[in-house]
């Protein structure tokens, strides 16, 4: 007989969606409570909110997680912005030489002075409470956060497989307009432009909070 793929999480052995949603929203591993209000999100694409699960349980695709898995070597395993360290979802996301340089540029957008930490769940929490003690004054904090992580992940992945790159101001300027859209299609009777959103999001920030 032949080698075939069986699908465990289903009696037919067959691949289905809701077998798999099944298994996902039953699963053991259980994320921090203080971060489920912003997974899932509506107006946020699927695959961006799949991208955020994976990385609050650490199932990114890093480095350090395939040479933990014995896919690369630890030689391969440093950052792909070149900056010498190995690289992990933390050093990645938010203590790279290169990366980290990222958070200053937007607290600088958001007229915003401060230091923020340098490991997952402190940083989420963080950058969150710059909005206030509430979920809805967080919220916009949070997608703008949701928006650079999923930047940084694509301009990784472009460095490391195509060997492409780009400067940070550039970077900074995708995560100004993807986090627009997303409160656009949120926040249907918004009456600013894109123009005053890239110039003053704290003003725009009291029109939907």
């Amino acid at each position: 007989m032949s080698d075939r793929w069986i699908w465990k999480l289903h009696s037919s052995h067959r691949y289905t969606v809701k077998s798999a949603y099944n298994h996902l929203t039953s699963s053991d591993v259980t994320i921090d409570d203080r971060c489920n209000h912003i997974l899932w999100l509506k107006q946020i694409p699927l695959k961006v909110n799949i991208f955020i699960w994976r990385l609050f349980q650490d199932r990114l695709a890093t480095k350090m997680n395939l040479f933990r898995r014995n896919i690369l070597d630890y030689n391969d395993s440093f950052c792909s912005a070149a900056c010498g360290l190995v690289e992990n979802q933390d050093h990645l996301f938010f203590s790279c030489a290169f990366y980290g340089q990222l958070w200053l540029l937007i607290s600088g957008w958001l007229g915003i002075s401060t230091t923020l930490q340098g490991s997952l769940f402190e940083h989420f929490l963080q950058f969150g409470g710059l909005g206030g003690f509430s979920n809805k004054s967080q919220m916009p904090f949070n997608r703008i956060w949701i928006s650079a992580l999923f930047i940084i992940w694509k301009d990784r992945n472009r460095r490391h497989f195509h060997n492409k790159s780009e400067q940070l101001l550039s970077l900074l300027e995708k995560i100004k307009l993807q986090a627009f859209w997303w409160f656009k299609s949120y926040y249907a009777v918004i009456n600013f432009e894109y123009s005053v959103w890239r110039l003053n999001p704290l003003l725009c920030f009291q029109v939907v909070t």
